[in-house]
């Protein structure tokens, strides 16, 4: 195993323990009221919005998206629901014949939501909404960039904000203690600290489609 290697695990686990951390200290206490607890994970199609007006080819990356969910209950068919997830972001740039350019960006985020269950209640299949919003930590970053045939990845956590917040929606099914999930989350705040101007401020935009499972 290389430098770079060690380097790169070591830097993975100390992600795991903060995730874990962080989601423990968000989400045990709403376990205490929780009606139902339960784990999901998926897949985010994330891009920025662009820098200028004049901008490369922006390809959307996949990112992983995973972790615990709670939900409080209340009258009728709504509920509370928050999360701790680990959320990885960011986005592909190409400039044809010249160089590329990625952002990864791994975040912990702690969706608040509004759920709202449609259907038969007797049903074990239910159709369901939530929206709300979803506060998020950055807890790594790390950008590629391809020049002439040479690639050179690098952190630079000075370029972007610790603090990102985003509007979520959704919809999804849910069959017995299983469901699938797609959401959209619009970032607020644009996220690079080289502000320029409007037509230099980049923010995070999000499609997620997950499956989860309901442990209790």
């Amino acid at each position: 195993m290389t430098e770079s290697d060690r380097m790169a695990a070591m830097s993975t686990f100390r992600l795991a323990r903060v995730v874990l951390a962080a989601a423990t200290f968000v989400i045990a206490p709403a376990v205490t009221f929780a009606q139902e607890v339960g784990v999901k994970a998926g897949l985010n199609f994330p891009w920025l919005t662009p820098l200028e007006d004049e901008t490369p080819d922006i390809t959307p990356r996949l990112g992983p998206v995973g972790g615990v969910w709670v939900r409080v209950p209340s009258a009728g068919r709504f509920c509370f629901q928050a999360e701790a997830l680990f959320s990885e972001k960011g986005a592909h740039w190409d400039f044809p014949g010249f160089a590329s350019w990625e952002f990864r960006l791994r975040y912990f985020e702690v969706p608040l939501l509004a759920r709202g269950d449609f259907g038969d209640p007797a049903s074990t299949t239910r159709m369901f909404a939530v929206a709300g919003a979803a506060p998020a930590y950055l807890l790594s970053d790390r950008t590629t960039v391809e020049f002439e045939g040479q690639s050179v990845t690098r952190s630079n956590p000075d370029a972007f904000y610790s603090f990102d917040v985003g509007l979520v929606g959704g919809v999804g099914v849910e069959i017995g203690p299983a469901q699938v999930e797609a959401r959209y989350t619009h970032g607020l705040r644009h996220i690079n600290t080289d502000d320029n101007g409007d037509e230099d401020r980049v923010r995070n935009r999000v499609f997620s489609v997950t499956f989860g499972f309901r442990l209790r």
